[in-house]
């Protein structure tokens, strides 16, 4: 439990947030709806300014600094 908590209190709060809402979003729709929807929200995610800092930081096997 504490590697799950550790995991999101070290992650990017954007990416958190959009995740939640991800979440939300896809509860209820029909698996393409939320395909295309978890698609998108990756895809908006990975262009980021927080996504090329998460990308850049793993490519470079730094911790990410993250920009509130």
């Amino acid at each position: 439990m504490a590697k799950y908590v550790n995991d999101l209190v070290t992650s990017g709060p954007e990416a958190v947030a959009a995740a939640k809402r991800l979440i939300a979003g896809i509860a209820g729709a029909t698996h393409t709806a939320a395909t295309e929807y978890t698609i998108d929200t990756i895809a908006e995610r990975r262009v980021s300014k927080e996504g090329q800092e998460g990308m850049s930081a793993f490519l470079e096997k730094r911790s990410p600094r993250w920009v509130s």
